[in-house]
Formats: structure tokens, sequence, C-alpha cells
């Protein structure tokens, strides 16, 4: 070999030696995550940085949406803290967590690409306060990043994973909010007239009208050597027995269910005209029998309210202590509210400062709450016939101390329910339109996300 060749050589391994360097160098600082690309949907690709932000993302949405139904419960159902494909969503297909939320993510990148195009292309321009609320959600993370002892990079790495930074978490906060409150607005854009409304209730009244009733379930899942036959018989005369009230027994809170959220066991028999208050029966259903209590037909058409609250859960819902505890705290932040002037501004600051309840980045609020939305005690205080705007009280029930505020009534439920049964038709079709044929192609850096959850 020629000196000139050997020459050639040697600066060729020298060059990738230091391109080797650059790579490792760079893969250490995690800045491969935002270069190895997960995904491509209709041309435009996402890199894993940005893949594992909307991952995240779509995890903690689908968290709160189980919180703000079941409390501190939630976690039974969906534990964002726990490995993902572990956790078994459906047990009779034995889909995972993680199985779900790897098609779901894939079709929300479709969806949000589609509808960003499709918004940048008409003009739109997104309200201002969607960037103001990632600003203030980045701020919040620096701040719990210094008060835990992290560098806010480190933290939001392990918040939403490898490669998100400052740069990904905000473009990827504009590129979604735009994307969807572009959608918002196709949808406030629709014009449903009131013949619309009433003529979509008559074709879909089953999805609207709703009773309320109260049951009790005796089981009738026989023990470890008992007999499976006289198990049942013995849940049936207790069953029998509660009918005829020669046995006592607590019935559950009030349901208010469309026919469709009813077991069929006795939908039907919740659905007859002729069913009248206080009507009750036994039926048969899988393991045991259901007592059933008619309490009646609701009327669609009465004011929703809008209400705001904070929630001061207890740290241990089984402890006296923590019960006072949470009370204690629920006054001390309720006279703080009543010191910064008691108006509903203040109060939403209260709400975002103090509120465990997933409303708590809206200031407490919610709007446009329906009977049978909410648990018992905070229902029947925000229908409470006597109720005014601005009416504040602490009120307790299973998931802790809230601290209310009646906001006022609202929308006609009938109206509001329709009209948002139209509109999400009408925008779930013009989604439909603008994905049909897109799908979300798997690149070489999908194998590096999610990471986080595994």
């Amino acid at each position: 070999m020629s000196k000139k060749a050997k020459y050639t050589l040697a600066k060729i391994i020298v060059a990738l030696c230091v391109v080797l360097c650059v790579v490792l160098t760079v893969f250490e600082l995690g800045a491969s995550y935002r270069v190895f690309k997960a995904l491509e949907v209709d041309g435009t690709e996402y890199s894993v940085a940005e893949y594992n932000w909307l991952y995240t993302n779509n995890v903690y949405e689908i968290y709160n949406s189980y919180y703000q139904t079941y409390g501190q419960l939630a976690t039974y159902f969906f534990n964002p803290q726990g490995n993902l494909s572990e956790q078994v969503r459906n047990q009779e297909t034995g889909e995972t967590w993680a199985d779900y939320l790897k098609e779901y993510t894939a079709n929300t990148f479709v969806e949000m690409t589609k509808l960003y195009d499709e918004g940048k292309a008409a003009g739109y321009e997104m309200d201002a306060e969607y960037m103001e609320n990632a600003e203030a959600e980045w701020e919040a993370m620096e701040e719990t990043a210094k008060n835990n002892g992290y560098s806010v990079g480190d933290y939001v790495e392990l918040s939403y994973g490898r490669g998100v930074n400052e740069k990904v978490f905000k473009e990827m906060y504009e590129r979604y909010y735009y994307a969807f409150s572009y959608a918002e607005k196709v949808s406030k854009d629709e014009v449903v007239t009131a013949e619309d409304i009433d003529a979509y209730y008559t074709e879909n009244s089953e999805l609207f009208d709703s009773v309320s009733y109260k049951y009790y379930f005796t089981d009738g899942s026989a023990e470890e050597g008992e007999d499976e036959k006289a198990a049942m018989e013995d849940a049936k005369a207790k069953a029998e027995a509660i009918l005829a009230g020669t046995e006592a027994a607590e019935f559950s809170e009030v349901n208010y269910s469309v026919k469709g959220s009813v077991n069929p066991a006795f939908a039907d028999w919740l659905f007859e005209e002729a069913r009248v208050s206080g009507d009750k029966d036994v039926f048969e259903a899988g393991n045991g029998y259901y007592v059933v209590e008619f309490v009646e037909a609701n009327d669609l058409h009465y004011n929703t309210v809008d209400v705001r609250h904070v929630l001061v859960a207890p740290e241990d819902s089984a402890s006296e202590d923590s019960w006072k505890e949470a009370l204690e705290l629920a006054e001390k932040y309720a006279a703080e509210w009543k010191d910064l002037g008691a108006t509903e501004e203040n109060f939403a600051e209260i709400a975002a400062k103090y509120s465990v309840d997933g409303s708590a980045e809206n200031g407490g609020l919610y709007e446009n709450v329906r009977k049978g939305q909410m648990v018992d005690e905070f229902e029947d205080w925000c229908f409470d016939s006597a109720r005014k705007p601005g009416d504040s009280e602490i009120i307790k029930t299973s998931y802790g101390y809230h601290i209310m505020y009646f906001s006022g009534a609202a929308e006609e439920y009938y109206t509001y329910a329709v009209d948002s049964a139209v509109r999400g038709e009408r925008l779930n079709a013009y989604i439909d339109e603008i994905i049909e044929g897109v799908e979300a192609s798997e690149l070489f850096g999908i194998k590096l996300a999610a990471k986080q959850f595994a």
C-alpha cells in the first residue's frame, strides 16, 4: 500500500472516530431522541422525544379522566406509575394499557397532524391563552424541579420521557393545542337549530332519556368448598327478604342512567312506562341478585349549573385524624379566600393552588354540571332550590371536604346535551373525512419510545 493510500485511510479512520464520538456524546446528552424519528404522518415526521411528549400527555389525560370519577381509587383502574405492559385494560382480549396507548397515540398523531394542517391552511389563529398556559406549566415544572432538587432538564425527562426539553415541550404543546382548538372552532362554527336538536332527539331519544334508581346486590359467589347452587339460593333468599322488608339493607347512592348504561338484567324493567316511584323487584345477574328500586324518570328540561370547588382529601380515608386534618385545611383555605376578597376570581386562584381534583387547572370549575354527574352530597348542594350565585360552603363527600362556590345556573340540559351530541357527530364526520386513508407509519426510533412507562 502506498504512503498516500495509508495516509488517506488514516484520515478516514480518524474522521469516523470523531463522528462516532460525536454521535455517542449526542446520545448521552439525550439529543438523539430529538433526532431519531419515531412516526411519520402524511409527510410530517415526529422524533422520539415528540412521541414521548404526546404519549405521556395521553397517559395523563386518561388518568385524569379516571381520577375525576374515582378520585384516589383511580389507580385501581389505571396506574401511570406502574409498568403499563403489565396492566390489563381488557380482560376478555388480554389487551394491556401499553397496547392501547400505542394505538391511541398513533391515532392522536394522525388527527393532530391533519387538524394542524387544516387549521394552518384556513389561516386559523389560536388564542394566545393556550401558549400562556404552556409557559405557566413550564414555570410550574421549573419550580417543582427546584423544590425536589432536580435540574429542570432532568425533571422534564423524568416527567415526559427521554429527549423532551423546553423546546420540544413548548413546540408539541403548541401543535397539539392548535390542532384541537381548531377542532373546537370547527364545532362551534356549526349552525345547529332548534329543529336540528328536536329531530336528533327524536331519532336518538334512548341516548338522552334517563331514569334514577338505587340497588342492593346480594353476592351468590360460592366460597371454597361451598356448593355453587346453594350459594345462589342463599343470595336469592336474602334479596327477596330485602324486597319484602324483612331484612334491612343499605342501598347504593342514586344512579342516573340512560338505558344503554344500565345492567341488561333490569334495564327493560326500569324503562317501562308504567314504572312509578318506589317500585322494587329482584333480578338475577351473573353471580348474584340485584334488589332494584325505581326512583323516577328524569326530566331533561332543567338547567345545568356551573360550580367551582376545592377538594381537600384526607391522606388516609380510614383515619379519623386524617379527616380532621383535611377539614382544618379546608377551613384554612376558605378563610384565605375570604381574606383575598371572596370573589369568584379569588376562588379560582385558591382552587388552582390547593385543590387535589383534576379541575384545579381550570380554577376548580365544572361547567354545565348535570344531575347524576357528581356524588350525591355534591349534587344535592348544587341543585338545592335555594342555591344562588356566590353561595359558598364546605361539604363532605367520600372523596374529602369540598369548598364549594356556586357560579350560577347554566344551559338547559336538554338543549345542551342534544346540541353537544349534534356538534360532536358533525365534528367526528369532519375529522373522519380529513384523515381518511392517512396512517401513522412507524420509523426506526419507535423502538426507543415510551420507555418511561415500561
